[in-house]
């Protein structure tokens, strides 16, 4: 029957999806080890004329290598050949493709003690292939570039390591993290993977951070970063900083309607991490924040997270740890023991600024930027302006110090920008 059916596929062209569709059913779902036999058989469709047909491939690989793994050393070729497609759909199906088997096919290597030649080829066609994907944030297309933003995604969640806090991917999806490595694998290695995670995440940022980023893959950068921050809290403190930065410094290519969308976004996703039970340290910026993007008091109540005696041992070992970097950094004895990332800059300001913005600083501040207001209010201002809940309070000074803090060191200047390119010379 499954003969008849791919003959058929040959010959037909309306019926040809549906007999490779019944096709799929039969070798993947009903009897996998006819999978291997007519393997071949299916990847001759990916030379087929329609882009349907050739997605529809695509997505039979994947289904084929969840059920065997063993299978993607025989397919990854036809996979690399699929991603450079002329079709932009069939690229795409190929990026979602190859974001679901990354992770399994490290699985299925760190599994191996003996690495074969044909095994070691297809991690290094894999690793191929991931950086052509991460390049393609570059593409014209957004489309493309959401998607590369999602790989992207999967890979900062798969090359870090999980923590107590840390929650679940979605159901039905592989849990797969850096906990699957062997610290001294033939042909893997931990620190590689975690290093090359943590560059994808500073991709990711500086991508966030562009004052060009489209409204489609900003919002799709406020998800992966959301997503990030519950499955692997370590990374709470960056994505909190992220949002804050961009709360002050919304590209102002946006339209009205995209501004109010990216809005609902980023008060949606601080709401999500306001309820996970690592935010408990970083609860004056989400909820200051939240009350800018309009949250309500009860709102805010009815979100917060509850106090545990780990929570609270966290706070306490981050309140050491960050006063004893700050420590450091203004250590100038200790220049060649440390570096300095633009967060801990914008952190460095930030502390500068908060003691020097009393009343009559602020009350200068604004007197001084009244002489370049416009006779007329910007739009973009008039659709982002929230009133100020608690002015002048201690969380909301903070607030300002954090917000002034990164336009200054977007602008090269504060204490903490000078220090961070000390730190580099």
């Amino acid at each position: 029957q499954v003969i008849d059916l791919l003959n058929q596929a040959q010959l037909e062209k309306e019926g040809k999806l549906n007999c490779l569709k019944q096709v799929q059913e039969f070798i993947v779902n009903k009897d996998p080890s006819l999978l291997d036999n007519f393997l071949d058989e299916m990847l001759v469709f990916q030379q087929d004329r329609s882009a349907e047909v050739r997605k529809f491939v695509v997505g039979f690989i994947e289904e084929a290598c969840k059920k065997d793994i063993e299978l993607l050393g025989k397919v990854l070729s036809s996979l690399a050949v699929a991603l450079g497609d002329d079709n932009v759909a069939v690229q795409k199906r190929v990026m979602l493709c190859v974001t679901q088997l990354y992770k399994f096919a490290l699985q299925h290597v760190c599994k191996k003690r003996v690495i074969s030649e044909e095994l070691e080829q297809m991690w290094e066609l894999l690793t191929q292939m991931k950086n052509q994907i991460i390049g393609m944030l570059a593409s014209d297309n957004d489309g493309i570039r959401t998607h590369a933003i999602k790989f992207m995604e999967m890979l900062v969640l798969v090359q870090s390591t999980k923590s107590q806090d840390s929650e679940s991917s979605k159901k039905g999806e592989a849990d797969i993290s850096l906990d699957v490595v062997p610290r001294a694998h033939p042909l893997v290695k931990m620190q590689e993977l975690r290093e090359e995670g943590g560059t994808t995440l500073e991709a990711l940022l500086s991508l966030i951070a562009s004052p060009t980023i489209s409204s489609v893959n900003l919002m799709a950068g406020l998800g992966t970063l959301s997503n990030i921050a519950r499955q692997r809290p370590v990374f709470m403190s960056t994505v909190v900083q992220t949002f804050e930065s961009l709360h002050a410094n919304l590209p102002t290519s946006l339209s009205k309607s995209q501004v109010s969308s990216v809005r609902k976004n980023l008060k949606l996703h601080l709401m999500s991490l306001l309820r996970h039970p690592s935010s408990f340290e970083f609860l004056p910026q989400i909820t200051t924040l939240l009350t800018d993007l309009g949250a309500s008091q009860a709102e805010l109540e009815k979100n917060m997270p509850k106090a545990t005696p780990e929570s609270l041992k966290l706070k306490a070992e981050s309140d050491t740890a960050a006063a004893n970097k700050k420590a450091k950094l203004l250590d100038n004895d200790d220049i060649d023991m440390i570096t300095m990332s633009n967060a801990e800059a914008i952190d460095l300001t930030a502390n500068d600024l908060i003691p020097r913005l009393d009343k009559e600083a602020v009350t200068n501040l604004v007197l001084i930027s009244m002489l370049t207001l416009p006779d007329r209010m910007p739009s973009h201002f008039n659709d982002t302006y929230t009133p100020i809940a608690a002015a002048g309070g201690q969380a909301q000074v903070a607030h300002l110090a954090r917000l002034l803090a990164s336009q200054m060191t977007t602008a090269c200047i504060g204490v903490g920008f000078d220090r961070m390119e000390e730190l580099k010379k």
